[in-house]
């Protein structure tokens, strides 16, 4: 991924884990979903995807129109004809299973799953396995990996599909290692700046003659509570100031123009 391609900045650590976690489909047979898991790891910042006995050419016309300039993703893209082989040199295997089985193993979600991947592949091969469309992994496939995931969703049908599923997981590692208030950063007002609003409020209330029912100060820490849940920034209370302000300037103009008459 070149500088250009990239929407925030990436973790050393992050490209790290990237380098070592393989995602691997076994026998995918649609073209969408070859194609869309291509694109699902583009998005996210990962590049290795594996095909086990893959049943359809990954280079046909219809998966790369679904990878939609993830091509690179594809070509890159390692072909092997079976598990085993995808898997011998990883030092930590996750299947994916959608429904549970016999084999009682825990069943750890993507987001606890995460955490085990990440500490692994920052310095090891690392792969997540995802099963068939129709039937996903077998029992057998299963016992090969280590640890067993799955995504609990609302319904049993319909189950999500392969590529929606690669997604959530690529982006539940993505998001935790590089996303922390990229879009916007909170200037927070100073308690200080706080009580200067309340204050002000305060005398607002007086100027008008404004009576609670209970007391003034019930009255000012109702608006404490809102401000308080509103993580209000400088810019905020600025604005608030300036609202009473205005109405304060109103009120001593119309004062001035009963005066003089």
């Amino acid at each position: 991924m070149t500088m250009s391609d990239q929407r925030i900045p990436l973790s050393k650590q992050f490209k790290k884990i990237s380098n070592n976690l393989y995602f691997v489909l076994v026998e995918p047979a649609t073209e969408g979903n070859i194609g869309a898991t291509a694109r699902a790891l583009k998005t996210t910042g990962f590049k290795n995807l594996v095909l086990v006995n893959p049943k359809i050419n990954k280079d046909i016309p219809e998966v790369r129109w679904m990878a939609h300039q993830s091509e690179e993703i594809l070509k890159n893209a390692i072909v092997f004809a079976t598990l085993d082989e995808a898997i011998k040199d990883k030092r930590l295997v996750v299947a994916t299973t959608q429904r549970k089985r016999s084999l009682k193993f825990p069943l750890y979600s993507p987001v606890e799953i995460t955490e085990k991947i990440c500490a692994c592949a920052l310095s090891h091969p690392c792969a997540i396995v995802f099963g068939r469309e129709h039937n996903g992994l077998s029992n057998e496939e299963l016992v090969k990996c280590h640890l067993h995931s799955t995504i609990v969703t609302a319904t049993k049908k319909p189950a999500l599909n392969l590529a929606m599923a690669v997604m959530i997981y690529a982006y539940t590692i993505f998001n935790t290692q590089n996303v922390k208030n990229t879009y916007y950063k909170y200037d927070l007002a100073s308690q200080e700046e706080l009580e200067k609003f309340y204050l002000h409020l305060r005398d607002g209330m007086n100027k008008v003659g404004f009576v609670p029912r209970d007391n003034m100060d019930n009255f000012v820490s109702r608006f404490k509570r809102i401000i308080g849940r509103s993580m209000a920034e400088k810019c905020d209370v600025r604005l608030l100031h300036k609202l009473l302000q205005i109405f304060e300037n109103r009120i001593d103009e119309l004062e001035r123009q009963v005066r003089e008459k």
